[in-house]
């Protein structure tokens, strides 16, 4: 298991949780290609290549009025949301075509409810989101014949420390929405992934998998 992430502090914390050896924890910004590029030559240095690729970095913007928000803040979210995504997404597949058969590889973004059905105050977050969506399934297209299927899964509001800085009337007006009236575990998700990132899958391609109790059916 590769760890990319910006924050070291929890990169280390996850790789002390995983099980056997061989592990790595890589500091990455993902919207920065310099860094995106560093990851992938340490993951060829190391592995040789990639099975499996997970898109999980994201920021939430501060919840505001479209009009307040501010176009730094529209920018940054862009960036590591969307952008982030599709820089990963490139240098995955690129590594995963060296070699001439790719079938069994896999690439899941994670990309949100809020991109399928919009979100008061939260429309940068939104939009990058749906962005996220669309551009899973044009790059599941592109290579579905070579053997990589490319998903993305549409979690609702889920307990991470992502969310966990929400406003309690904010966090408890989604929970009102929710038709099952709570909200995940970050388990609830992992099962999906893993699902979806598995043997059990292998027909599954381009697919945008609503993970949200019940909300934006």
């Amino acid at each position: 298991v590769i760890i990319a992430d910006i924050n070291d502090t929890k990169a280390n914390e996850t790789l002390k949780l995983l099980k056997g050896k061989n592990h790595t924890a890589i500091h990455t910004d993902v919207s920065i290609r310099a860094n995106v590029t560093h990851l992938f030559g340490k993951v060829k240095q190391i592995y040789g290549t990639v099975d499996i690729v997970i898109n999980s970095a994201g920021i939430i913007q501060r919840p505001s009025l479209f009009t307040n928000t501010s176009e730094a803040e529209f920018d940054k979210v862009i960036s590591v949301n969307l952008r982030g995504t599709y820089l990963i997404t490139q240098a995955a597949v690129t590594m995963m075509l060296e070699n001439e058969n790719a079938t069994g590889r896999t690439i899941l973004n994670i990309a949100s409810v809020s991109g399928k059905g919009g979100r008061r105050f939260l429309s940068s977050y939104s939009a990058s989101k749906g962005a996220v969506i669309a551009f899973t399934k044009s790059v599941a297209l592109e290579v579905a014949l070579k053997g990589i299927r490319v998903n993305t899964i549409l979690p609702g509001f889920t307990d991470t420390p992502m969310t966990q800085g929400t406003p309690d009337d904010v966090r408890q007006g989604i929970i009102a929405e929710i038709p099952m009236k709570r909200i995940a575990t970050p388990l609830e998700m992992s099962e999906v992934i893993v699902f979806m990132c598995g043997p059990r899958s292998t027909y599954m391609v381009g697919a945008a998998v609503l993970v949200s109790g019940g909300t934006f059916l």
